[in-house]
């Protein structure tokens, strides 16, 4: 099953699903799929590589709910594995039953939210992805704290990720300078549209 969705994948994504790049800059205009493709993605690759777990990302906690929390809840509903996983509200989080690995929700609107990702422990695996949805709502100094938390050595086959989605961006934004403006072997950058 897993293969048959990774094979019938927009073909647009498959640089992203392939990639073991550091950072994977999606852009892309309203209705492209490129949350839709991630969050099915993370689901997948989550239920397959014991030891890795994920933290998504929007400046402000509460609107994961509705974004990143609904895309990813609707992708387990999508490949049939609700069986696999339980979820809670409060906090907000989710649990693949097959492995423990983890995704835990969180934003970066205030200092004590930012303070909050410090310490972020899993009990099994290691924080190895985090999801940036809506990327340009951040700061750069809010990138520099996540970034900062994918750190250490990993068991192998294992890779640090940092998937950041967005829609284009102003021409003076930090996103621009720091992922489009200069090629670098640890940045993969993405482009898509609604066609």
């Amino acid at each position: 099953m897993i293969r048959r969705v990774v094979a019938e994948a927009n073909a647009v994504f498959r640089p992203v699903h392939e990639s073991k790049c550091r950072y994977v800059a999606m852009r892309g205009s309203a209705g492209s799929g490129k949350s839709m493709d991630t969050a099915q993605m993370y689901i997948l690759r989550l239920m397959t590589e014991p030891g890795r777990n994920l933290l998504c990302v929007r400046k402000t906690e509460e609107s994961n709910r509705a974004s990143t929390f609904a895309e990813l809840s609707a992708a387990v509903r999508r490949l049939g594995v609700t069986d696999l996983w339980e979820s809670t509200a409060a906090p907000l989080s989710m649990r693949c039953r097959l492995n423990g690995n983890a995704v835990l929700f969180r934003g970066v609107s205030d200092d004590r939210q930012r303070e909050r990702l410090k310490s972020i422990t899993f009990s099994s695996g290691k924080l190895t992805d985090v999801w940036i949805e809506e990327a340009t709502e951040l700061e750069s100094g809010d990138f520099e704290i996540l970034d900062d938390r994918l750190r250490g050595r990993l068991p192998d086959g294992l890779f640090y990720q940092i998937k950041l989605t967005f829609n284009p961006v102003s021409a003076n934004h930090w996103l621009k300078a720091r992922f489009f403006d200069h090629r670098s072997p640890d940045v993969l950058t993405n482009h898509s549209t609604y066609l």
